[in-house]
């Protein structure tokens, strides 16, 4: 039987349990989306590096396994992290997570290929500096002024989130600079740290803070989030300067763990994890009787525009359409069965009231006087539930609907909302109301 939930154009495993997207990077001409993998079950009791590899960014090749979890220093998992090139050579660089008596130890480990097949590991592995506990993981490594820098999302021994920062001439040895950012609202642990640079006068600082129960106690993941920081990189005092307080990096219900790279044509491009998923969301999904579970969000532009972040969808998704219908409308069903299709609405006038509905009433947008509110029906409970937000205006909404995911994206990237969303239903009818004079809906078949 043909699984309707397979998903046309996000990345997903085969089978097995994906999370994190791991070294992105552009090699030899190609996209690599390594990515953290169970291949064996739908649970996260092992994890190591898959991969992905793609052209265009819409069509990717499975070829399996990267990096495995073979050594003593990653015997336990072989955690998130990040990719560069240097001399036509790919280094990965990820933590190796190793338990002895049910001990947590965590290693930056250092692999590299030069063909995009083969991974080596290097036999470097850097320690946890004194001032840190063993949640010290995901480095992310780049390179300015002459020098590689590599951040580490971290824990203080005060039970607070911070990121530690390290420096290297080589790529292969590197020497603890201290304490690259802390800060009461990365609550007990950060995960996940990227920086990278949209103008002359910004950088962003994405990064994941986790609440966590007391060091001394059990130690489990209580709730987490993945935010940015706007600021500024101090190479000099080797420290990242907050400009704003922490945002969000996403609104919907699945989103964690992203991760950026710049491509050749110059883009910031970032992709994340399509799941904040609870237990037993996880566990009632309903792609696991088919042994696989999650997916990544498509990958997305990144532009700092009118001292505002922007996340849009990449052009190359444009092939993908291929049948165009135009309403112009107040009110209009669309007729539709198609599982995978992408819907722009354009508001050319002011607007205090808008709602669509998608996929048989399974989810919905409703816009109402600056309050933006975004609806799924909750695979576990079968009830409705809903995130919101507030914004000055709407002038365009970008919705992308795969077989079982949801994207969209509100006034240009101004805010993106992403969500698993599980329909039964064969209609994939759309009906909106209050366009507006002027407005008009362009709905493309996938």
């Amino acid at each position: 039987m043909e699984n309707k939930y397979r998903n046309s154009f996000h990345i997903e495993p085969a089978k097995g349990l994906l999370n994190d997207p791991n070294g992105l990077i552009q090699f030899q001409g190609k996209y690599y989306f390594f990515h953290q993998w169970n291949r064996f079950e739908t649970n996260h009791s092992y994890k190591e590096w898959g991969l992905f590899i793609s052209k265009d960014l819409v069509t990717w090749e499975n070829p399996g396994s990267a990096i495995l979890p073979d050594l003593a220093s990653d015997k336990d998992g072989v955690y998130s992290g990040s990719a560069v090139e240097k001399d036509g050579v790919m280094y990965l660089f990820y933590t190796g997570n190793s338990k002895k008596y049910g001990k947590r130890k965590s290693y930056q480990k250092i692999a590299y290929s030069e063909d995009g097949k083969t991974f080596i590991k290097k036999e470097q592995a850097i320690e946890t500096p004194v001032g840190f506990t063993e949640h010290h993981r995901d480095p992310k490594v780049w390179e300015k002024n002459g020098k590689w820098w590599m951040i580490v999302g971290a824990q203080s021994e005060e039970n607070i989130g911070a990121i530690t920062l390290f420096e290297s001439s080589n790529l292969s040895n590197w020497q603890f600079q201290g304490e690259f950012y802390s800060d009461q609202s990365l609550d007990q642990m950060c995960e996940c740290p990227d920086v990278f640079s949209l103008s002359h006068d910004v950088d962003i600082l994405t990064l994941c803070p986790q609440k966590r129960t007391p060091i001394e106690d059990t130690d489990l993941s209580l709730s987490s989030y993945a935010g940015y920081l706007v600021g500024k990189v101090d190479y000099e005092q080797k420290k990242f300067v907050v400009k704003e307080e922490i945002q969000k990096l996403d609104y919907g219900f699945d989103f964690y763990a992203a991760q950026t790279f710049e491509d050749d044509k110059g883009r910031r491009i970032l992709t994340a994890w399509m799941s904040r998923m609870e237990e037993e969301e996880e566990a009632c999904c309903p792609t696991v009787t088919d042994g696989y579970i999650h997916c990544l969000t498509m990958p997305r532009e990144l532009k700092w525009k009118n001292d505002c972040l922007y996340q849009l969808p990449l052009e190359e998704y444009q092939v993908l359409r291929k049948e165009k219908r135009e309403y112009k409308n107040c009110c209009h069903l669309i007729k539709n069965q198609n599982n995978t299709y992408e819907i722009m609405i354009d508001f050319t006038e002011w607007i205090n009231h808008f709602s669509i509905t998608l996929n048989s009433d399974m989810n919905s947008i409703n816009y109402t006087n600056g309050r933006l509110e975004i609806s799924r029906i909750n695979w576990v409970s079968g009830e409705c539930e809903s995130k919101e937000i507030e914004i000055s205006s709407l002038f365009k909404l970008q919705i992308f609907n795969d077989n079982s995911t949801m994207e969209i994206f509100i006034n240009d990237g101004e805010y993106v909302f992403s969500m698993r969303t599980f329909s039964n239903h064969f209609n994939r009818d759309a009906y909106y109301q209050n366009l507006g004079h002027n407005g008009s809906v362009m709905f493309y078949n996938y």
